[in-house]
């Protein structure tokens, strides 16, 4: 890791705040790429609430949001991100053999539908930047349009974590990093 772990006896006020939110909430804990964004604590408070919307009070499914998180973390390769989140989307309801598939760097063989759909969209804008007009549509049918903007919010907000995950070289502990097959 390029910086030290978040010492809360060190932060200024503002910080401590925002330190103290995230530990007595639902994360319970303080780890990750918070001990970079809490080095700037305006950028923290917005990361934070996005975060904790997405992950504790928006209304896509978990299997879906999870879902997203792990295509965003393989995607960018951002080890943390997919260490934190394997095992919620497991426990979420997506499949072992589709967290394999991903973290193996393939194209995973979906029964469900939606997360085919969900997966293919969240390809498509990485990759691409773009979806086309039937996968919009598509996605508007499964989700309606309040769904898409969530998930748009889920895949650059995950980015973003991602970005600072890998900017300051944030890894999960020995012995717990992912085998992605071309990183």
């Amino acid at each position: 890791m390029r910086i030290s772990p978040i010492d809360p006896d060190k932060l200024d006020p503002d910080q401590k705040t925002i330190y103290d939110r995230i530990a007595g909430g639902p994360r319970g804990q303080v780890r990750g790429p918070y001990h970079a964004f809490l080095l700037h604590a305006g950028v923290c408070e917005g990361v934070e609430r996005m975060g904790h919307y997405l992950r504790f009070a928006a209304k896509l499914p978990g299997n879906i949001r999870e879902l997203a998180i792990l295509v965003v973390g393989r995607h960018w390769r951002a080890e943390f991100e997919w260490f934190a989140h394997a095992p919620i989307a497991i426990r979420e309801g997506v499949s072992e053999d589709v967290v394999a598939a991903l973290e193996a760097g393939g194209d995973p063989d979906f029964s469900d539908e939606t997360e085919a759909a969900v997966y293919a969209f969240v390809q498509s804008l990485l990759k691409t930047g773009r979806v086309d007009d039937a996968m919009y549509a598509d996605m508007r049918g499964r989700l309606g349009e309040d769904g898409i903007v969530e998930l748009m919010g889920i895949i650059g907000h995950y980015t973003g974590v991602a970005m600072a995950l890998n900017t300051f070289e944030i890894v999960p502990p020995d012995g717990e990093r992912p085998s992605f097959a071309d990183g």
